[in-house]
């Protein structure tokens, strides 16, 4: 009998020093497990597990995430993204002025998380730009409830425009496509709630925002606006890659053309498709001359002998248009200019992004100055382009058509070892080679990339 007392001692003191490791590991574990997710601590209780994508715990419920397709509550999110986080709410949903979205619903208990709603979410100098937005959950029968200002039956997406608003590629790649992967579903019938949005930046892409939302634009910085009830709410905005739709993921039901096709019904582009050359590749010259446009940078980057470019493409056979990437009030203007022409040669930056612009079959042509960047100019302009159902050029500069060859002696490290350059961060990457240097073209060199061009309009 003593010998059985002291077996259920020792069983007792083992489970409760299995119990008492196990208090003290499960919070370390968790902390590991949700460390990469951009999630308030005191919003954990709300996460369920993790896998492929995060779950979220909805009173007792576990709800799968956005991306599995699944949609089984009142609350749906998928914080996994390394560019976005993305909430979907259901139910009584109210968006207060004070950029607080509150859903009520009878599964909910009081629990509240914060999101920053726009696609660049692990870059701190882009967010410092972005209003913070407070979602938060109330039971069904709480009184405290705000009352409902208006009510709508349409769903409602909340973004902001933020970040480095006003660069044409970030405004695409950052807010509108991923605003067009958002919205698609909803057919138009979807109110578009914006914070941090400019009046300008509204104007110049109102004619886009009018192609995705038949509804006026809710700009949530400016007053007078109440409380805003849905009965479905999207907070953030779902990234698929660079300044693209990846079609994999739409499973085939639209693409980047289908934006770019947006784009140019939204401005007024009559013009979908590309000329078509016929006859011999070389030497004939046909009545019909495709154009050619030479997107011009006043600063970094830019062509410094854009006379003989010009008479080189010529001489080829093009008909030649020089531009410069439009202001904010005259981007119609230059979004019809783009659409005029069969063929888009710039450097590497913003400018490019008006390749959404191009009739489909267009010849985009990338010129990508020294510093390793091959691989990033691909990304941002090479895919889009062929996304988008345009041809696309890729013109590495030679050391001698750089001005830095003129800056540095020919065994500087800028030259000969851009790769450690790039090994010292970003910024070290900007001052070196985007901000620093101008591109002068061999224009024999650069007739084989005009030539390339010609052939993919035959």
């Amino acid at each position: 009998m003593a010998c059985e007392k002291k077996s259920i001692s020792n069983f007792i003191v083992k489970v409760g020093l299995v119990l008492l490791v196990a208090c003290i590991l499960a919070p370390i574990s968790l902390a590991t497990m949700f460390r990469h997710y951009a999630v308030p601590l005191k919003t954990l209780s709300l996460l369920f597990s993790v896998g492929s994508a995060s779950s979220v715990m909805w009173g007792g419920e576990s709800i799968g995430s956005h991306r599995s397709g699944r949609n089984e509550g009142p609350v749906l999110c998928d914080f996994s993204s390394s560019r976005s986080d993305v909430c979907e709410l259901k139910g009584d949903v109210r968006v207060l002025p004070n950029a607080t979205i509150v859903l009520h619903h009878p599964l909910a208990r009081r629990q509240s998380w914060r999101m920053k709603p726009h696609a660049r979410k692990n870059d701190r100098h882009a967010l410092a730009r972005v209003t913070e937005v407070t979602v938060a959950s109330s039971h069904a029968t709480d009184h405290a409830a705000p009352r409902c200002t208006a009510n709508h039956t349409a769903p409602a997406v909340v973004f902001s425009v933020g970040g480095y608003a006003g660069n044409m590629f970030h405004d695409l790649t950052d807010v509108l496509v991923p605003l067009f992967i958002t919205t698609r579903r909803f057919g138009g019938d979807v109110h578009l709630l914006v914070s941090d949005a400019q009046p300008w930046w509204l104007d110049k892409f109102r004619p886009l925002l009018r192609g995705l939302s038949r509804h006026d634009v809710v700009d949530m910085n400016r007053g007078g606006r109440g409380v805003l009830c849905y009965p479905h709410v999207v907070v953030g905005l779902e990234f698929h890659k660079e300044m693209s739709v990846d079609a994999a993921r739409t499973a085939g039901e639209y693409s980047m053309a289908d934006f770019a096709l947006l784009a140019r019904r939204s401005y007024g582009l009559t013009r979908d498709t590309a000329i078509r050359l016929h006859g011999r590749s070389d030497g004939d010259r046909s009545s019909v001359r495709p154009r050619l446009l030479l997107i011009s940078r006043r600063s970094t980057r830019a062509f410094t002998n854009v006379g003989a470019i010009a008479r080189a493409a010529t001489a080829l056979g093009y008909e030649l248009v020089v531009g410069e990437p439009a202001r904010h009030a005259e981007l119609p203007l230059f979004a019809r200019v783009v659409n005029s022409c069969d063929v888009l040669v710039g450097v590497h930056g913003a400018g490019l992004a008006n390749l959404v612009f191009l009739p489909a079959g267009a010849v985009v042509v990338q010129v990508v100055p020294l510093g390793g960047l091959d691989a990033m100019a691909a990304e941002d302009f090479g895919a889009p382009a062929r996304d988008a159902g345009l041809r696309y050029v890729h013109y590495r500069i030679a050391v001698a058509e750089s001005t830095l060859a003129r800056r540095y002696p020919r065994d500087h490290r800028v030259l000969r070892d851009p790769a450690a350059v790039r090994r010292e961060g970003w910024m070290a990457l900007r001052a070196a080679y985007l901000v620093g240097q101008n591109v002068t073209l061999d224009v024999r060199r650069f007739g084989g990339a005009l030539r390339h061009a010609m052939e993919l309009l035959r």
